[in-house]
C-alpha cells in the first residue's frame, strides 16, 4: 500500500511540472499594443497569429482575426506576432490599424520553436499550453473555437502564458564577418528571405535564388538553376562595401558559378519615364536600420529606393516580372515613394501622376539568368 501511495505521489509531481512548464512558452520582446478587445485575464484559448507587414495575405487575414476576437471576447486571445522592428509595425499601423494585441518576437524565438517557414501561419493553444490546431489564421473558424472551448476546463491569465523578454536592438551589430564575404550552407528551410541589414554587415538567409534575385533586384522566376545548387544559405557582406558593385555577381564568382543570360517572352509590366517627376528623400524618414518597405494588401510605401528596388518589390507582389529603364540615373538614384498597385489602373494613375512614370501591362521581352557549376 506504501509503495502506491509513492508512485501516486510521484505521478502528482510529474503533472504539476509539466503544466507549469508550459507556461510562459511564448516568448516575445515587447508588446507594441494590448488588445482592445479581449480581456487579459483568464482566458481558456490563446491564438498565436504569425505574420509580417509585407505578406499581403497577413494583412487580409487581420480583418478575419477581427472578427473572431470580437465574438471570444472572453475566452480567447489573439496575439499577432512579427520579427520585424518595432518602429516598422508602428509606422504599418498608421496606416493600417487594428484592435488586436500586437507583439513582436525580435530574436525569433518563437518563430524558430514553432519552425514557422510560411506566412500567413499560427497556433492555437490551451491554457496550460498545449497546442489543439495549427494553420493559416483564416482556416480558424467560429465553430471550431466553440468545439475547442466545450472541450476546455482551464483558464489562464495573459501574462501566465506569455514571457516578455526585453532586448537591446544594438545586439544586432555585435557581430563583425572576419572577411568581406562569408557563405555558409545551412539547413533551415526558408520560404522567404530573412534580411539583416546592419552597421557591420549585410546578411542574407535563404534560398540561392531569393538572395540571388535580391541582390541583382531580379524577379525570382527571371532566375534559373541548374539541379542541385538551389539550397539554402546564410550571406555575410562587410560592410563598408561599394554600393556600385555588382554583389549578385560577386557571390556567383565566390560560389566557383557561371552565369549566362538568355531572354524570355511572357506577360509583364514595362516602365517607361520620359519625364520623371520622382519625390526627394525628406518625404518618408524612418530612421536608420529600419526596414525600407512597407507592403500591404493594396499600397507600397518606401523609404531612400531606388525604381529597380520598388520594380523588385512590385514584381514580387504581382507574381510577373517588370522592366524599368536602363538609365541607371533613372533606375539606381534613390527617392521615397507611397503608391497602390492592387488595381492596375489606379496603379498606373498613381505612378504616372505622382513620379511620371507610364505602367503598361503586355507582353514583353525579358532576360532570364541561368546559374550553373562551371564545367572542370
Amino acid at each position: 500500500m506504501s509503495c502506491l501511495k509513492k508512485k501516486h505521489f510521484a505521478l502528482i509531481i510529474i503533472c504539476i511540472l509539466t503544466a507549469t512548464y508550459s507556461y510562459g512558452q511564448i516568448k516575445v520582446s515587447e508588446f507594441i499594443q494590448d488588445s482592445k478587445i479581449a480581456s487579459a485575464d483568464n482566458n481558456k484559448l490563446y491564438f498565436i497569429d504569425f505574420w509580417a507587414t509585407w505578406c499581403g495575405p497577413c494583412i487580409t487575414a487581420k480583418e478575419h482575426l477581427g472578427v473572431l476576437q470580437k465574438q471570444f471576447p472572453n475566452d480567447l486571445y489573439i496575439i499577432s506576432l512579427t520579427k520585424e522592428s518595432p518602429l516598422t509595425v508602428e509606422h504599418f499601423l498608421e496606416g493600417k490599424p487594428t484592435e488586436l494585441a500586437i507583439a513582436i518576437d525580435y530574436n525569433g524565438e518563437t518563430f524558430n520553436s514553432y519552425k514557422v517557414a510560411i506566412l500567413p501561419d499560427g497556433v492555437l493553444i490551451n491554457a496550460d499550453g498545449k497546442v489543439l490546431w495549427r494553420g493559416g489564421a483564416p482556416d480558424l473558424k467560429k465553430e471550431m473555437v466553440s468545439k475547442f472551448l466545450r472541450q476546455q476546463k482551464s483558464e489562464s491569465a495573459l501574462n501566465s502564458v506569455v514571457k516578455v523578454l526585453k532586448v537591446e536592438e544594438e545586439i544586432i551589430d555585435d557581430y563583425m564577418p572576419a572577411e568581406d564575404l562569408e557563405i555558409k550552407t545551412i539547413l533551415n528551410n526558408f520560404e522567404d528571405l530573412d534580411i539583416s541589414d546592419t552597421t557591420n554587415y549585410l546578411k542574407l538567409s535563404g534560398s540561392l535564388i531569393r538572395i540571388v534575385s535580391y541582390l541583382a533586384k531580379i524577379y525570382k522566376n527571371q532566375i534559373v538553376l541548374e539541379e542541385g545548387l538551389d539550397m539554402n544559405y546564410e550571406i555575410y557582406f562587410k560592410k563598408p562595401f561599394d554600393k556600385n558593385e555588382n554583389l549578385a555577381v560577386k557571390l556567383i564568382t565566390e560560389m566557383n558559378l557561371d552565369i549566362e543570360r538568355k531572354f524570355s517572352e511572357g506577360e509583364g509590366i514595362s516602365f517607361v519615364v520620359d519625364s520623371p517627376k520622382f519625390w526627394n528623400t525628406d518625404q518618408i524618414d524612418w530612421g536608420k536600420n529600419n526596414a525600407q518597405y512597407l507592403v500591404d494588401d493594396s499600397q507600397i510605401k518606401a523609404d531612400n529606393v531606388s525604381l529597380r528596388d520598388v520594380a523588385y518589390q512590385l514584381a514580387y507582389v504581382l507574381d510577373m516580372p517588370i522592366i524599368v529603364p536602363d538609365d541607371n540615373e533613372i533606375s539606381l538614384t534613390l527617392h521615397d515613394w507611397d503608391f497602390h498597385y492592387k488595381f492596375f489602373q489606379l496603379m498606373q494613375s498613381d505612378l504616372e501622376d505622382n513620379y511620371g512614370i507610364k505602367a503598361e501591362k503586355k507582353k514583353i521581352t525579358f532576360p532570364v539568368y541561368h546559374i550553373q557549376k562551371i564545367a572542370p
